[in-house]
């Protein structure tokens, strides 16, 4: 693994490098600090200011992450300086785009792209045309999800977006294997598992603005296995309250961690990985929430945050339900 700024590979002075992922911010960072010792001459130095590029290899060179530097942290009694870089999708989160967007999901998103000044990549094909999306004063993230939002209705895929070949943005299927698998006699080290009830709802009324109950809802199963658990929606003019109220039921909750060694560059969030561990019960495909992969010392782990189910950040064109 390297780091190179500048063209200049920096590898030898970093002390740790923890390079992240999770499908709720999209946009993957690298943390990585650096030795420093003023004190002594011929100690090598590197300059890295706000701004700064950052690129980060694999073992065969292949560029797996490409960034921007955002934060610099450095204290007078420390012995490392500490730097944080985010990929393009920081300027795809951030920037608000202000204008109607009509097409395919597929030809949306360049448009938002080209305006922002960012190549593109794969865009998942849909074939579903969006008659208009109105994104005046939206976040270009917010953008791209509601043209793919529309087309997830129509289609019942999943899908997000993720920067590839460094400075790219792509839409890719959310929850498209990765090819990792871990197993407990490979490179598996710790597995943890969770379940919870504490957010069980299983019945929802749905009533008039008279607060009359015009329509339930409910998990029938749930409700004989657990108990009953109820709520109140009431209905809003133009909403669909019973797709909202089937959103509102929830039942078993789980969670799962896992732990490997040695990395797999192939397993970031957006993907779904393998895992074959008995104790717990991970047997099977999972979706990755949440990625943390630590190199540091010469050795390299992953911490992967695991979701059973596959849920799309889901977001909705005015005036549609």
């Amino acid at each position: 693994m390297k780091l190179l700024t500048g063209g200049k590979d920096i590898s030898e002075l970093i002390e740790q490098i923890r390079w992240a992922g999770d499908t709720k911010q999209v946009a993957r960072t690298v943390r990585f600090t650096i030795a420093k010792n003023k004190k002594d001459r011929d100690f090598p130095a590197v300059i890295i200011d706000e701004g700064a590029g950052i690129i980060m290899q694999d073992d065969s060179g292949k560029a797996v992450f490409g960034g921007i530097v955002f934060d610099i942290d450095k204290s007078a009694g420390s012995k490392v300086e500490t730097y944080l870089a985010y990929d393009l999708m920081f300027y795809i989160n951030n920037s608000d785009v202000n204008q109607l967007l009509e097409g395919t999901p597929e030809t949306i998103v360049p448009g938002i792209c080209r305006g922002l000044g960012i190549e593109c990549g794969t865009m998942a094909a849909t074939g579903v045309n969006i008659p208009s999306v109105p994104c005046f004063g939206r976040k270009a993230y917010e953008a791209i999800m509601m043209a793919y939002t529309a087309a997830a209705k129509q289609n019942g895929s999943r899908y997000i977006p993720l920067m590839t070949d460094i400075n790219k943005v792509s839409v890719l299927e959310k929850g498209t294997l990765c090819g990792a698998v871990m197993t407990g006699d490979y490179n598996l080290i710790e597995a943890t598992y969770k379940s919870t009830l504490q957010k069980l709802v299983n019945r929802v009324l749905i009533t008039d603005k008279n607060n009359n109950v015009i329509k339930t809802v409910e998990d029938t199963a749930s409700i004989r296995r657990y108990g009953l658990v109820q709520r109140v929606l009431k209905q809003e003019d133009g909403e669909d309250a019973t797709a909202q109220a089937e959103k509102m039921l929830v039942t078993v909750e789980a969670s799962a961690t896992v732990s490997g060694v040695p990395n797999d560059f192939r397993a970031v969030s957006g993907y779904s990985v393998i895992v074959q561990e008995t104790d717990t019960g991970l047997y099977g495909k999972f979706y990755i929430e949440s990625d943390t992969h630590t190199f540091s010392c010469g050795k390299a782990q992953m911490d992967l945050t695991l979701a059973f189910e596959n849920i799309m950040d889901e977001r909705e064109i005015e005036g549609t339900t």
